[in-house]
């Protein structure tokens, strides 16, 4: 998951005069890469992006309802995490991690003078039917798509964890840093009773299966070809990204007509997504975007509520059980404001 070379140390910090004093510390250091945050939205980017080995963090930040979350990301990239207090006196240079990630961060507060100094711290489901040509019987939807960027790895966990070992064939984007996202599959496939998979090209969509879209420069889509099957293309970026959100929006709200479908969008900067949203909204799918108080950056949700393309607007913990009725447990409305 990490490259050779120098390893990165993540200062998060609000306090700009704390967070230079300490990345000046490791300026001259060539075997370290640190690189700063000034908000806790910036820290997601950034760990998203860069898998610091290393991460020295403000106790304001540590206190902050985001946190938890931010935290379930460092364990996940086997990330060492130092919380820092205000004093800062004498920073030294911190020791080199080894080279191996553990598998579980070490948690330090750090409450005197000197704190923030890092050298002082210390069964798979079974497969159901693949999705014939005219859906299943049920009430639920017989596929479910989600699309996510920033802060959405942890809010991705948090919607399959409600998900049943059969529950329908779901397929995500989550915009992600190359190489990266095979750790996701990995870590979602044991935590969750589903089976969490890389989408492969052609694949059948199978009940009790959840595709994830890992080749960096492949949309995922789907296409009906005896019954539903999971389609890789090389199409141009989309909102910049590929894969995108919108891809697989569009490509689902093609087959509405014949299978029920619901979709949420949940945090992340941008726009990718709402589009998408907003033609499976016209075709009578289910559409769920994240609320603003529980996303770490509510921009792809707020643009979906914008384009009308949300039909319920829900806090994280109640967007699994709304997709596998494809219905909202009570009215919500937000302005996208």
């Amino acid at each position: 998951m990490r490259n050779s070379g120098p390893w990165t140390l993540l200062v998060a910090d609000p306090n700009s005069l704390r967070r230079e004093k300490i990345l000046q510390a490791y300026a001259d250091r060539p075997d370290i890469r640190a690189v700063g945050a000034a908000s806790i939205g910036e820290a997601y980017r950034q760990t998203e992006a860069l898998l610091p080995k290393r991460v020295s963090l403000a106790s304001e930040f540590a206190q902050m309802r985001e946190f938890p979350g931010l935290d379930s990301l460092f364990k996940m990239i086997g990330a060492e995490v130092v919380i820092h207090g205000n004093a800062l006196s004498g920073v030294m240079p911190m020791a080199v991690p080894p080279a191996r990630a553990r598998a579980n961060a070490r948690r330090t507060a750090l409450h005197h003078a000197g704190a923030a100094n890092p050298e002082h711290a210390p069964g798979p489901a079974p497969a159901g039917p693949a999705i014939g040509l005219q859906g299943d019987p049920g009430h639920g939807p017989d596929i479910i798509g989600i699309g996510a960027s920033t802060g959405g790895i942890v809010a991705i966990e948090h919607v399959l964890a409600g998900f049943p070992a059969d529950c329908p064939p779901t397929l995500i984007v989550q915009h992600i840093r190359p190489g990266f996202a095979e750790g996701v599959v990995r870590r979602l496939d044991r935590m969750v009773a589903p089976r969490v998979v890389a989408a492969t090209d052609g694949a059948d969509l199978r009940r009790g299966y959840v595709y994830f879209a890992t080749e960096p420069g492949r949309h995922l889509s789907v296409i009906q070809r005896a019954g539903l099957r999971a389609r890789l293309s090389d199409e141009p970026e989309v909102c910049g990204h590929r894969p995108a959100v919108d891809v697989l929006f569009t490509s689902l709200a093609k087959v509405t007509g014949r299978f029920r479908i619901a979709a949420a969008l949940l945090t992340g900067m941008g726009t990718d997504g709402a589009d998408g949203m907003a033609l499976l909204r016209q075709g009578d799918a289910f559409t769920i975007a994240q609320d603003k108080a529980t996303s770490i950056i509510w921009g792809m949700p707020q643009a979906a509520i914008q384009a009308g393309g949300a039909a319920a607007v829900l806090p994280l913990d109640r967007i699994a059980a709304a997709l596998l009725r494809c219905k909202a447990p009570a009215a919500r409305t937000e302005s996208g404001q």
